[in-house]
């Protein structure tokens, strides 16, 4: 049998390729890590979404703040979540509010069309005999209320706030506040707190200075079509018109500021 010698100078050189692929793996983990922080959904939303809807839950506790009162249940350990917000608010005015729960799940589903990744996972569900939305309990997250109730300068990306003030006009949700706005240890912007929105006024929550370029691309993309099978079983037809309507209006601000300024200062590509 033929025996055959590598330099020691090779193995060794070999060993060191090794080592820096595997630290190059490791690195660019981490990075997918950071960029994901507390947004654990992005990538497996099928599977939490099977949590909240049917995993076991092993107690419910009232949360104590927030105006729709929500409660917290608590899922066995081990599985894909570990708690999630249970909300049961029946279609209806309350305060001076339209709410829905349903609203809450229209939010998030419209986020996973939109590529977002902003809202976290939503699904209906039966708790008790009762009906209402499951919205997933996001961990090691510091709510802007918390900060002491605006956006902490220079920490959140400027995309992340143009993407919330255009999602939030083309849902008409006219109740975003320092207390339903999250941000993760990786500094992103957490959607929660959805209830009133999808409106069926026409008002614009938000006023219009600059867009994500992304973001605006793929609503104006949207059909009445797709619009309506993927939203009108939750909200109702005149709600999908009025967000058709809202996003018509958005379209003349954005063409206005435009004429005004030029595309470069009003159309921001996502990466800025």
């Amino acid at each position: 049998m033929r025996t055959h010698h590598v330099p020691i100078g090779l193995v060794a050189l070999l060993a060191v390729a090794w080592a820096d692929a595997a630290l190059q793996v490791h690195a660019i983990a981490q990075t997918a890590n950071a960029a994901t922080g507390a947004r654990i959904w992005v990538g497996q939303t099928s599977r939490i979404e099977e949590a909240l809807k049917s995993a076991p839950i092993v107690r419910l506790e009232d949360i104590g703040t927030g105006v729709t009162h929500p409660r917290r249940a608590y899922l066995a350990p081990g599985g894909a979540v570990e708690s999630f917000t249970w909300k049961v608010l029946p279609p209806g005015r309350r305060g001076g509010y339209w709410e829905s729960d349903k609203s809450e799940i229209a939010a998030y589903e419209l986020d996973k069309r939109l590529a977002l990744n902003m809202v976290p996972p939503v699904v209906a569900r039966d708790v008790n005999g009762e009906r209402g939305a499951a919205v997933m309990w996001v961990e090691q997250v510091t709510s802007v209320k918390q900060l002491g109730g605006t956006l902490p300068a220079g920490r959140v990306p400027g995309h992340d706030v143009r993407k919330m003030q255009t999602f939030d006009n083309f849902i008409g949700n006219p109740d975003r506040n320092a207390g339903n706005l999250l941000i993760d240890a990786a500094n992103n912007l957490i959607l929660i707190d959805h209830s009133r929105a999808f409106v069926e006024t026409t008002d614009l929550p938000t006023a219009i200075e600059r867009v994500d370029e992304e973001l605006w691309s793929a609503i104006q993309a949207l059909t009445v079509d797709d619009l309506s099978a993927l939203l009108g079983p939750l909200i109702g037809d005149r709600a999908v018109k009025a967000m058709l309507e809202r996003r018509n209006r958005m379209k003349k601000t954005i063409d206005t500021l435009v004429a005004k300024k030029g595309r470069g200062l009003v159309i921001i590509p996502s990466n800025r």
